[in-house]
């Protein structure tokens, strides 16, 4: 986690004014005034027309004192907590907490080095090393399984993710049916829902549908969550050319229009319950079909999405560390390392998608903890230097004098302490790496994640918690073999 908040003078990155801010926000409220959204969920409907939205069929129009209410109703400051209780990310102005992404279909076998469709045990192989990553703040699947229950996989991953880290759990949340019961698999771990509900170790993602789009689904799980007071992100994913306007700042306005009328709905339903604002912004390259995760673009809507939503004093969320790339090289490097360094120039609160690769459909380990260690070097990067009496060292200076040896005074040691050094990034010249093996990058990053792996894996689950978690997912896969067979 970085805590921006604490080093004096440090600057954000800020792309727009707060004048040019003001204009997005107000261009938002024009679309959803003007335009507005199609509503596809039948309490949604219910309550935006009693709060005085205009609805037509499933047309509605959101006026602007409705989203003025629904910020000022939303908390400023979110705290998650790990599985034991304690503090361990308070979302809030100046912290970054960089995370893992979810549902990739595809992974890269951390023994073969061979792209394959994900399993259940790469999720723990995720959750055993994000454990152990210093850098990496929380936790989520890094993975779509294949080989359990498609319509339950996210509770097979929950426990798999739960059963090897402490750290608070972002999930997808693939349909309301899965979430309800996941809710319970957390709550049973924190003593019970309202225990959950003061103390969340568990973050939902969900989103509607470019352009202006709310699916029955997606505002199910949002007001679900609302309900239980469990923190959720309504972050679209738009793409500019394709599902939204080819300009940036048209994307960025729809896309943020989208997010308030999530905010709105689930204000309604829970005043003061936790909401992250968010979206996903790109372009579409018209040569793949895909939106580039890598681009610029993506990059710089992210960072005007943070501006937008400390700009509402709602905690906001992010992406950084992922790659198109569909290897560990140098352009995973570079995606990786300046979109983490963005995340936090621009402070964004919850960042995910540390290991995405392949467009968003493949995982990796190797990424993972090339990512962890890009996190410390911007961690360090951010911690700047004060330039006070203290740091000056003008006394030690003095001391050792013209022509001293620095190496052998204590303080001076001690002071070195905050140097950064990396575990994985080459330092060696070439004489000393050639001797040592003149292993790659990639080569190293390999090595490290299989070191990690061969230690024993500690189960941090009691077995009452096991068979509880166990026995909540035994009951929802003879609810879903019912409705399989029409009964």
């Amino acid at each position: 986690m970085i805590t921006t908040k604490k080093f004096n003078g440090f600057p954000f990155y800020r792309i727009w004014s707060e004048d040019q801010i003001e204009q997005l926000h107000l261009a938002s409220l024009a679309i959803l005034e003007q335009t507005g959204v199609l509503v596809q969920e039948p309490q949604s409907l219910k309550l935006l027309k009693e709060a005085g939205a205009y609805v037509d069929g499933e047309r509605v129009k959101i006026p602007p004192t409705l989203v003025e209410s629904a910020i000022r109703s939303a908390p400023e400051r979110i705290s998650l907590y790990s599985k034991d209780g304690r503090t361990v990310l308070p979302l809030e102005k100046g912290t970054v907490a960089y995370g893992m992404g979810a549902d990739l279909p595809y992974f890269i076998d951390p023994f073969s080095g061979e792209i394959r469709q994900t399993v259940l045990a790469d999720t723990e192989r995720a959750a055993r090393l994000a454990e152990k990553l210093t850098n990496i703040d929380w936790v989520s699947s890094l993975g779509l399984a294949s080989d359990v229950t498609l319509e339950l996989y996210e509770l097979y991953q929950f426990l798999a993710i739960r059963k090897y880290s402490n750290k608070p759990i972002l999930t997808h949340a693939a349909n309301p049916g899965t979430l309800k019961p996941m809710i319970d698999m957390a709550a049973a771990l924190a003593g019970g829902h309202e225990q959950l509900r003061q103390k969340p170790t568990l973050v939902v993602y969900t989103e509607p549908v470019s352009p202006l789009v709310h699916g029955r689904e997606s505002l199910e799980k949002l007001l679900l969550c609302a309900e239980y007071g469990i923190p959720v992100t309504y972050s679209t994913g738009s793409m500019c050319g394709g599902t939204a306007p080819a300009t940036l700042a048209a994307g960025i306005a729809m896309a943020n229009a989208e997010c308030l009328t999530g905010l709105v709905i689930h204000q309604l339903k829970k005043p003061g319950a936790p909401f992250i604002h968010g979206m996903m912004v790109g372009v579409l390259d018209m040569r793949t079909g895909f939106s580039p995760y890598g681009g610029p673009e993506m990059t710089l809507a992210h960072t005007i999405g943070g501006q937008l939503g400390h700009f509402y004093r709602l905690p906001t969320f992010g992406t950084a560390g992922y790659t198109d790339a569909l290897a560990v090289d140098a352009q995973a490097g570079l995606d990786a390392a300046y979109s983490i360094l963005l995340a936090a120039l621009s402070d964004t609160n919850l960042v995910h998608d540390c290991g995405y690769m392949g467009n968003g459909f493949l995982g990796s380990l190797e990424q993972l903890i090339l990512a962890d260690e890009l996190i410390g070097f911007v961690k360090r990067f951010m911690e700047g230097s004060k330039p006070d009496e203290e740091e000056f060292c003008i006394e030690l200076i003095e001391r050792i004098g013209p022509g001293g040896d620095y190496q052998s005074d204590q303080l001076a040691k001690e002071l070195e302490r905050d140097h950064w050094c990396p575990r994985y990034l080459n330092r060696k010249n070439f004489h000393r790496w050639q001797r040592t093996g003149g292993s790659t990058l990639v080569e190293i990053l390999h090595e490290g994640v299989l070191d990690l792996l061969r230690k024993e894996a500690e189960i941090i689950l009691s077995e009452t918690e096991m068979e509880e978690l166990e026995r909540i997912i035994a009951e929802n896969e003879a609810r879903i073999k019912k409705e399989k067979r029409g009964d």
